[in-house]
């Protein structure tokens, strides 16, 4: 389709979260197509984040990365940052630029003590995203 992946991707992938901004339904797919590792992208509703913690470690348990879209809003990045502290797992920031057809991929990062400064954080990486969206 013409899509890379721009970044650096680390040689372990395991025990981390995808956090994707994909304002379309098809690019969460793809990504999980596009990714060197097995990518489980999560069921459990976003506002519940002690089950999206749960099904985290499971999935971990397999052997598989997770993977979950977001908005960029500060209330959904506060309950990934909640499911990934209580998962025990690290966060990489994923995002479709759609001009330059690119797929830009952050280093991962271990949640801190501070999940306010996470989403942060979070909020800057994607804000470029968000404003040039098609």
């Amino acid at each position: 389709m013409g899509w890379q992946l721009r970044g650096q991707l680390p040689p372990q992938f395991w025990r981390t979260t995808l956090v994707v901004w994909a304002p379309k339904t098809w690019q969460m797919a793809a990504l999980a197509r596009m990714m060197p590792v097995h990518v489980h992208l999560l069921e459990g509703p976003v506002e519940d984040a002690k089950v999206r913690g749960m099904e985290s470690a499971r999935q971990f348990d397999k052997g598989f990365t997770n993977a979950t879209p977001t908005d960029a809003s500060e209330d959904q990045l506060h309950r990934i940052v909640e499911a990934a502290q209580q998962a025990k797992s690290r966060i990489t920031l994923c995002a479709w630029e759609s001009r330059r057809k690119f797929v830009h991929v952050h280093a991962p990062f271990k949640t801190s003590p501070f999940p306010d400064r996470d989403v942060h954080y979070m909020k800057r990486y994607f804000a470029y995203f968000v404003k040039t969206a098609d």
